[in-house]
């Protein structure tokens, strides 16, 4: 049996409207490139994986002006209004290119900065892991003390405390056989899902399926939301560079 190929697929469509500027975020200039170039380099050195596929929106004119990207990197512009349609329309086209026990990495092109070692994990995986495995993503078990809010339009107060002890803040890359992530996708109300998780959580518990495994992520794994986290970002790239 032919070995699974591990392909990332990285979600670019998005305008980051509270990002604010005069670009989307992902083509902001960071560390002497742009923000996608910096996240697509971090994949290929952490991940290795056998492809790095980007989803564009259809009318991408900055994506082609870029000058400083890994070799061999695929461009799709396919990309719809949230992120869950750029990533089902990706996985559409690659349909005669991909086996049901190929994995998909989906990582967010706005977080260049994470380690090395936690992509690393993410491969091992890919590798490993009996073909009863369907899927594996990064994230950090909370720290803060978590609080539930009363139904208050006017107040925020505090309804209840949580036990964090069960709770985990996700990140990406999240990483899951093709086959069964095209079918969580195509499920009911599947493209409202706020990450690819989400669907494949609700498609396991249907069908018996394993749920998807929780890998320790980093708290450098920082997602560019605000225009603060520029300076963020290119912190923690300084760091990580002095630390090799």
């Amino acid at each position: 049996m032919p070995s699974s190929k591990l392909i990332a697929l990285v979600p670019a469509a998005g305008g980051g409207q509270r990002f604010g500027g005069l670009r989307p975020k992902q083509y902001m200039p960071l560390f002497g490139r742009t923000v996608l170039e910096c996240t697509l380099w971090r994949l290929q050195q952490g991940l290795s994986p056998d492809r790095i596929v980007v989803v564009l929106a259809p009318d991408d004119k900055q994506f082609s002006t870029l000058a400083n990207l890994p070799s061999g990197v695929e461009t799709l512009y396919c990309g719809g209004v949230t992120r869950a349609e750029s990533v089902r329309n990706g996985l559409l086209v690659l349909k005669k290119q991909c086996s049901d026990q190929d994995w998909i990495a989906v990582h967010d092109a706005v977080r260049p900065c994470v380690p090395t070692a936690c992509l690393q994990s993410l491969t091992t995986v890919a590798h490993e892991a009996p073909a009863s495995e369907n899927g594996a993503l990064l994230a950090m078990p909370l720290t803060d003390t978590l609080k539930e809010s009363a139904a208050d339009i006017h107040t925020h107060r505090v309804y209840t405390t949580l036990d964090r002890v069960r709770y985990w803040s996700a990140q990406t890359p999240q990483m899951f056989r093709y086959g069964v992530l095209c079918k969580a996708l195509s499920q009911e109300d599947a493209l409202s899902c706020t990450d690819e998780s989400q669907a494949v959580e609700r498609y396991c518990k249907q069908t018996g399926g394993a749920l998807p495994m929780l890998l320790r992520g980093s708290s450098q794994n920082l997602k560019l939301t605000y225009s603060e986290d520029l300076l963020l970002s290119e912190a923690i790239l300084a760091f990580q560079k002095e630390q090799r």
